[in-house]
């Protein structure tokens, strides 16, 4: 009967303990997952940076379909959203080349967004050959859909929600007109853009007009925003925010700013702003697309083809309100989707407690079943407990006593039997522990100097070990006598209380390549006597740690494509050498017209013929020669011992080097170089300033020519320093309207009569020269503004003579070769001309030879739009080039202008007939002939003979501002003859 009770008792507390551990589990603990062992990797790169709203969400939800089955993801960041340039996709292509080279095969890739998928399909065959590609969050569904026709590619488009936010604007106010999306520029915004404007079949009586933050500076947006009335719906669809001054915006900087300006809801949907003055909306869920992505990657990875995964057109969405704007624009919020999220709603404590509140009660009820049924069983329990009492108190007793002995001897056992376990777990966590980190376990008796070591040590060696030498013998076969020295002073340092354990590193003698690395640790305990004292600890193998940091210095300090010393190298090194105080030269080398092979042949064949280079200078360097790669197609060359070596016999040598072509796969590449020179103590003293010399020595070669060497002087600094001066000139003089014009006549030879204007620039402020300053300009690409504020200011002068009743005479304008790269100056010359209601033929452009130098196609495409516009044409200083005449037969101009130069050389009686030959010529040719710098009457009488039609100089008048050419503008100029 009582082991009845006792059962009984102990079912109630299993009961109990199941219970409890149901409560618990209610409550909110999640299942574990058991992970699988895999090897898989994938690679993502995204667009933008991890900063970027949309980014964390992504990568989140790529987790969730990958982790589950332990499949590895690495990220990359291309960071478009902030330097969206050529160059650094050039470098990311780089670093990312670098790293897929020296990193374990990825198994799969995911692009995120368009610049990520724009990248993949760039350079699929070089970076992700028949890898396959999973995409999402791509706003350009026809890139996306070229993409999916790729075998290996497949993914997720972002449909940006427009028609479901629509539909909740039009729940909301149902006097809604029309819809505004505010868009910007950049490839996401284009893609968003063309989404936005898909929707228009949909709402036929809608009027759908976009905004364009990219096009408008911040203040014209705020006016354009604080004029929209409610019966818009406003569509905030850009995932940045940069105006047309560019000015950066975050999304939230963004949605508090057009929220301020605006007073109408602004619907957002897109991730962003929301909280921070959008109202919200439909959105796209990242997170989510990113999980379905991650699936898809999943699926490929078990052996499903890209095939069998089509691209999927549709994006997850969600609906979130800031409950704020909810009540600023008073809408009920009945209105609201019932599974909508809330931002900013405060909520009651039974709703933030709910889940905890419910598991309270739970448990309580629980405990009230619990403790009732226990009540029902102690009443039963004590019942038969006192029948027990009054038939078996002898019995009882007896067997009390019985059990307590029992109990006693039991408990011994128990704790025999655990002693022996635990006994036996320590030695396996032991010899676990020892074996997991090859670590060995040491123990050094100081007083006998003899030393423990275990058993795995002799693994670590190449022979046998004599485990019962001293240590004093041992440290001598095993150590050489700085390591033994480093050792015993460690040791001595700790037993004086100077540390507060023995930490060393130290190589140990070995025949195997490289030599092993071991890292001890130990303390010191006492023994069974005062005198007897013990260090004790654990020894481990670092030596591939130590091969890592060998590996991880190299690349600090040599450069990753040709294995030369990189940049910081030759600065240690050229600081070595200062310290001795001993002249040297330094020497910075070029590649004079590098970028034509990247540009040409790509990167690739550029990287090859660098190291091509490196690795002939290494073979043929003279000892004293110590050769570095300073970046790009740079070489930093330091010499020391100048008086065993003659600077211009090294250059001489370093010529002859590459006076043949350097071979590549069977192509050839002949390279010429410029260099810049500077030398120590001579030059300067200070490290910085001599690399700024030789680089200064490089700029001047390159200016004059190329292809040879300077030694640096002072006038060289400070030519730069007045090139820096008037480049500072122009480039306020563009910002702060500096310029002005001069008009200089165009004389019919004939009548006497201004036929034209030559429109020249001059600075307001600044007596400086226009050859020195326009030079500057071309050199620092300042001569794109400057090019567009002559055309203004020369239509714009134009069109006041014409408003003010002078009959309508040309005016021509120069265009320099380097104008040729603006690429949206035709754009801009048609908007001038319309803006001042111009006709085009008020407008002559005078163009160089030396333009058609630059980019030949796409010069001769530019100037045809140019005539096509019915804009003259005409060849500037004409004569001082090497193929004028050449030239007159394909480009596609009115007149010539003879070169001054030409005319005072070939206008004397005894040379003319050269003069006559070439109006002839270009007269055959259809062309006006214009002869510029004619200065006395004589020559003008000869040209007059000759035929030319019109002729520029002082003889008639020097170049004037508008008021005074308005003096001479009707003036015969033969009257004064």
């Amino acid at each position: 009967m009582r082991m009845g009770i006792i059962s009984t008792h102990n079912l109630m507390k299993k009961l109990l303990i199941i219970l409890i551990a149901l409560i618990i589990l209610f409550i909110g603990q999640k299942p574990l997952l058991i992970q699988a062992q895999t090897n898989q990797r994938v690679l993502f790169i995204s667009s933008y940076s991890e900063s970027f709203a949309t980014v964390p969400e992504q990568i989140a939800g790529i987790h969730q379909a990958l982790d589950p089955h332990n499949i590895l993801l690495d990220i990359e960041y291309m960071d478009t959203k902030r330097f969206d340039t050529q160059e650094n996709i050039d470098n990311f292509f780089t670093a990312l080349r670098y790293k897929l080279d020296n990193l374990q095969p990825y198994d799969a890739i995911i692009v995120g967004d368009d610049r990520a998928l724009d990248f993949a399909m760039a350079y699929q065959k070089e970076l992700f050959d028949e890898l396959p590609i999973v995409f999402l969050g791509i706003n350009d569904v026809n890139r996306a859909e070229e993409a999916a026709c790729n075998p290996y590619m497949t993914g997720i488009v972002e449909s940006v929600p427009i028609k479901e936010n629509i539909e909740l604007a039009l729940k909301f106010n149902s006097n809604v007109q029309r819809v505004v999306g505010l868009v910007e520029g950049s490839i996401t915004g284009r893609g968003e853009k063309d989404q936005f404007y898909g929707a228009v079949g949909f709402y036929p009586s809608l009027r759908f007009e976009d905004i364009s933050i990219s096009e408008h500076t911040t203040e014209e947006m705020a006016d354009i925003l604080q004029e929209i009335q409610d019966d818009t719906i406003i569509l905030f669809l850009g995932s940045m925010y940069k105006d047309q001054a560019g000015l950066d915006l975050t999304i939230d900087e963004a949605a508090a700013f057009i929220s301020a300006n605006t007073q109408v809801p602004v619907y957002r949907a897109t991730s962003g702003g929301v909280g921070q003055g959008f109202l919200g909306g439909v959105q796209v869920s990242y997170r989510e697309t990113g999980k379905r992505a991650g699936g898809m990657v999943f699926q490929l990875l078990q052996g499903t083809p890209v095939q069998d995964l089509p691209m999927m057109n549709e994006s997850p969405y969600y609906t979130i309100f800031d409950y704020q704007m909810v009540q600023h624009f008073d809408i009920p919020e009945s209105l609201l989707p019932h599974d909508a999220l809330l931002l900013n709603k405060k909520s009651s404590y039974f709703e933030q407690n709910m889940k905890l509140l419910l598991g309270v009660f739970a448990a309580l009820f629980i405990m009230l079943i619990i403790s009732t049924l226990m009540g029902m069983d102690s009443l039963k329990h004590r019942t038969m407990q006192r029948k027990l009492r009054e038939s078996n108190e002898e019995l009882s007793a007896t067997y009390e006593e019985l059990a307590a002995t029992e109990e006693e001897l039991r408990h011994q056992y128990r704790l025999i039997e655990e002693n022996v376990r635990r006994i036996e777990l320590l030695n396996q966590k032991y010899e676990h522990a020892i074996n997991s980190t090859n670590s060995v376990v040491w123990e050094l008796n100081l007083s006998n100097r003899s030393i423990y070591f275990s058993r795995n040590f002799e693994n670590w060696l190449s022979r046998p070990f004599p485990w019962h030498e001293p240590v004093d013998q041992l440290m001598d076969k095993y150590l050489n006598e700085k390591i033994v020295q480093l050792l015993n002073e460690e040791i001595a340092a700790y037993l004086n209380g100077e540390k507060s354990e023995i930490k060393v590193e130290f190589p140990v003698k070995s025949s195997a390549k490289p030599s092993r690395w071991i890292k001890a640790q130990g303390k010191a305990i006492r023994g069974s006597s005062e005198e007897e004292i013990f260090l004790y600890g654990i020894m481990t193998d670092v030596t591939d740690q130590k091969l890592q940091e060998e590996y991880i210095d190299h690349l600090a300090h040599y450069d990753y494509l040709t294995n030369l010393p990189n940049r910081i190298s030759f600065m240690e090194k050229l600081q070595e050498e200062i310290e001795k105080a001993l002249p040297l030269y330094i020497l910075l080398m070029d590649i004079d017209n590098f970028k034509e092979i990247n540009d040409t042949l790509g990167h690739v064949w550029g990287d090859k013929v660098l190291k091509a280079v490196a690795q002939k200078l290494l073979d043929h360097a003279c000892p004293n020669m110590f050769i570095s790669r300073f970046g790009g197609d740079e070489f930093l060359i330091l010499m020391t011992d100048r008086d065993s070596c003659d600077i211009e016999e090294c250059i001489k040598q370093i010529r002859i080097m590459f006076s043949q072509p350097i071979s590549i796969e069977r192509n050839e590449f002949t390279l010429k170089f410029s260099m810049g020179i500077t030398r120590y103590p001579e030059d300067s003293t200070d490290i910085d300033q001599l690399i700024m010399n030789a680089d200064t020595a490089l700029y001047q070669v390159k200016r004059s020519g190329k292809n040879h060497h300077l030694l640096y002087n002072k006038e060289m600094q400070q030519e730069l320093r007045n090139k820096a001066v008037t480049e500072g000139i122009i480039r306020k003089a563009v910002q702060e309207d500096g310029f002005y014009l001069v008009y200089q006549p165009q004389v019919n030879v004939k009548t006497g009569e201004i036929e034209s204007f030559e429109a020249l620039v001059r600075l307001k402020h600044h007596p400086i020269s226009p050859d020195v300053f326009i030079r500057i300009a071309e050199e620092s690409d300042l001569i794109y503004q400057i090019g567009r504020v002559v055309t203004k200011e020369a239509i714009r002068q134009a069109a006041a003579w014409r408003d003010k009743g002078y009959p309508r005479k040309s005016i021509s304008i120069n265009f320099s070769s380097k104008q040729i790269r603006d690429r949206d100056y035709l754009q801009f010359l048609v908007d001038t001309l319309a803006e001042y209601e111009m006709d085009p033929q008020c407008l002559e452009i005078e163009i160089t030879e030396s333009i058609l130098l630059e980019e030949t196609h796409l010069t001769l495409e530019l100037l045809e739009k140019i005539k096509e516009l019915g804009i003259k044409i005409a060849l500037d200083d004409f004569g001082t080039g090497f193929s004028s005449l050449n030239y007159l037969t394909y480009i596609p101009v009115d007149k010539v202008k003879l070169d001054k130069s030409l005319c005072d050389k070939f206008l004397s009686p005894d040379n003319i007939k050269v003069i006559e030959s070439i109006i002839s010529l270009a007269h055959s040719l259809n062309l006006v002939i214009t002869a510029e710098g004619i200065e006395e009457q004589w020559q003008y009488e000869q040209l007059k003979l000759s035929g030319c039609n019109s002729i520029q100089g002082y003889l008639f008048s020097k170049p004037l501002v508008a008021e005074e050419a308005e003096k001479i503008y009707e003036k015969n100029f033969l009257d004064s003859f």
